[in-house]
């Protein structure tokens, strides 16, 4: 495992180190922290002051209050003032939000917010249609009677925060998507690099070459896991901050965290075999035929969970969770919306491991045998073939 090892920390001081991704993981988190932080940024107030002047000034305010009672993302309070001009004089002072002079006419400095104009214009109509139906001669408390309707119960099968969970499942299938796809294509290239360069043959006089393919996996996986643990971890210390974490469904914070699992699954079981099929060129330019097919694997396992992130409890999402590689995107997807149980997960994750370490053992073979036969590109069936 020495060698491993030396091989890890080779990659680790030479691509870590490295500017462009000290900057890269910066700006990730930068984004991560700016995303998060964002809706609180442009969401309008969270506290409005309405001001009421004229004969129904008092019930129009209750009105205002008991409509906003509705909406748990802001609050209203309301005063009266003595005259019209008072209350424009709150507006332009930037006292108070919007002005109702007369329950007529709504001042505000350049119109008042969508959420606010809401309550105000259900408010103002409540208590118009109650004044006319009783000047009318309906009785006051019989048209209020007429006008308090039960709203209809909202019974969601798959619970109040199902659409929530949904979405952070088609969340995570994208992000763990592309932070295993660029590492995979950091591993290829290396190995490319290194073959070309003829970087391989010196490396290989000492090592042998599994622990060469396996050493530069570990090393460019630890840098993977940085880069996708440390924007995370921005991302939940922000969310934690706004109180975005405390709002999350039950539970899914965990599966966040455990999506970091499915990652280093899914990485190890493409990076082996990207490594071992780029062994088998010598040019970078020969780079797409060769890990091709394996691209197509990931983006066809990418496709389907993006798909299913939608209708995760079908038959089809449930038996793919358990299938190498749609596994790694199908597994986090159904614990998002709490249609795993934890041996569920177990055995998909165990299969998914031994999914990898056949992969590796498979990866190590390949690369043996073509890793230092340059020039034309080594045939798949060729290598497959060769005897040990």
């Amino acid at each position: 495992m020495k060698g491993v090892w030396l091989v890890a920390k080779r990659e680790i001081l030479t691509r870590g180190l490295s500017r462009s991704y000290i900057v890269g993981v910066v700006v990730s988190a930068v984004l991560v922290a700016g995303l998060t932080l964002l809706p609180g940024l442009l969401g309008g107030p969270s506290e409005y002051r309405v001001v009421l002047t004229g004969t129904e000034s008092a019930e129009l305010a209750t009105a205002i209050e008991a409509a906003a009672e509705g909406f748990e993302e802001f609050s209203v309070e309301t005063a009266e003032v003595a005259d019209p001009e008072a209350a424009r004089a709150e507006v332009e002072a930037g006292d108070a939000d919007a002005a109702i002079i007369d329950n007529t006419t709504l001042v505000t400095e350049s119109g008042a917010d969508q959420q606010l104009a809401v309550v105000i214009d259900g408010a103002h109509q409540a208590v118009t249609t109650q004044r006319q139906l009783a000047e009318a001669g309906f009785d006051p408390a019989d048209v209020n009677a007429a006008l308090t309707v039960a709203p209809l119960q909202d019974d969601q099968l798959g619970g109040d925060d199902a659409g929530a969970r949904q979405g952070i499942a088609y969340f995570l299938v994208i992000v763990l998507f592309f932070m295993v796809m660029m590492p995979t294509m950091y591993v290829a290239m290396g190995v490319v690099e290194e073959k070309s360069s003829r970087i391989v043959e010196i490396l290989l006089s000492s090592l042998k070459p599994w622990q060469l393919l396996v050493g530069k996996v570990a090393g460019l996986g630890v840098l993977g896991f940085v880069n996708l643990a440390v924007p995370l971890a921005v991302g939940l210390a922000m969310g934690d901050v706004t109180g975005a974490v405390a709002e999350l469904p039950s539970g899914l914070t965990g599966t966040i965290l455990s999506s970091l699992v499915w990652w280093v699954l899914g990485f190890c079981f493409y990076a082996a075999m990207a490594g071992a099929l780029a062994s088998m060129i010598s040019r970078q330019e020969d780079m797409n035929s060769a890990i091709g097919p394996l691209t197509m694997l990931m983006i066809l396992s990418y496709v389907v969970a993006a798909v299913y992130a939608w209708q995760p409890t079908t038959l089809v999402a449930r038996v793919l969770s358990y299938v190498p590689p749609f596994s790694m995107f199908m597994m986090p997807v159904r614990d998002a919306v709490n249609d795993a149980p934890l041996w569920q997960q177990g055995l998909s994750a165990l299969l998914m491991a031994l999914a990898a370490v056949g992969m590796f053992a498979l990866g190590a073979t390949i690369y043996r045998r073509s890793v230092m036969r340059t020039g034309s590109k080594v045939k798949l069936t060729e290598v497959l073939r060769k005897s040990s």
